[in-house]
């Protein structure tokens, strides 16, 4: 009976300790093995990638402030899939309550943080993240970022202004699950509209209104029969030819310069990662 009381107790010992441990960490980075799956980690960006919790990204949303209940997390990464399944990009929310960085990160402050976290783990290469901390003291709260090729339409920063004051007065209600599921909905929404809708649906619109406006007029102009000459339009032998001449006026060249482009291109805030558009408030 004692030897079964001590495997109870030990069980729950051993419970206790794996529930205070960080639930959505899959391994610990080590300079030999530093799970970075599309970047090459360099002596220069290792810090950042040692410095970024290697996680599961089954989970999409990471509490380290702990503010949210289970169902509430559960909820979220719940509409998170329906987000993936309906736009094919990926998505990483983490919640900290840390005051210039969360205090995992000696390295970086919050906004590269979300960056390189997003990067460094196995999350699509096209997506969306966002940051929130929680910490009274923080003179931002909101780091809200795109990863991969949105960023060439500065997707995200395009949207700060819109999406700043809502936010805001969310954040200060303390309805943290209010503030990211209402993200979520909006970028969903504008990524489907303003980005993925005019990318082929108009194109078959305008192809639609091309054919029925073609259509249209060919009916109306339409030719009784077709004419292989032009006798049926003048009046026999009237026209007689008397002379023929060319004669050779001028002659010029024009030159016009056109450089080389220099092949720079622009890209968003960038992390020691990949391309980013989009910042904090």
């Amino acid at each position: 009976m004692k030897k079964i009381f001590s495997i109870i107790f030990l069980i729950l010992v051993c419970s206790i300790s794996f529930a205070q441990q960080d639930m959505y960490s899959i391994g610990k980075r080590t300079q030999a093995n530093p799970y970075v799956s599309k970047f090459e980690a360099t002596f220069e960006n290792m810090e950042y990638i040692l410095s970024t919790p290697y996680v599961d990204t089954a989970y999409k949303i990471y509490d380290y402030a702990n503010v949210l209940p289970e169902s509430k997390r559960r909820e979220i990464r719940r509409r998170c899939q329906e987000f993936i399944n309906k736009t094919g990009l990926g998505i990483a929310i983490v919640i900290v309550n840390g005051v210039d960085h969360p205090t995992f990160n000696r390295f970086s402050p919050q906004e590269t943080f979300i960056q390189d976290f997003y990067d460094y783990n196995d999350f699509k290469w096209n997506g969306v993240m966002m940051l929130l901390n929680i910490a009274p003291e923080a003179t931002k709260h909101h780091s809200i970022y795109d990863a991969g090729s949105l960023h060439e339409w500065d997707f995200i920063g395009s949207r700060l202004e819109d999406y700043g004051p809502e936010m805001k007065a969310r954040y200060n209600s303390g309805n943290y699950y209010g503030d990211i599921m209402w993200f979520i909905e909006h970028v969903e929404e504008d990524y489907l509209y303003d980005i993925s809708f005019p990318f082929w649906k108009c194109l078959i619109f305008a192809v639609i209104f091309g054919l029925i406006f073609w259509g249209a007029h060919l009916s109306k102009y339409k030719l009784k029969h077709i004419a292989t000459s032009a006798n049926n339009y003048k009046k026999a032998n009237s026209f007689k030819l008397t002379q023929n001449r060319t004669d050779f006026v001028r002659t010029f060249t024009t030159k016009t310069y056109s450089p080389k482009s220099s092949g720079s291109s622009h890209g968003g805030r960038g992390s020691s990662g990949g391309g980013h558009s989009g910042g904090s408030f």
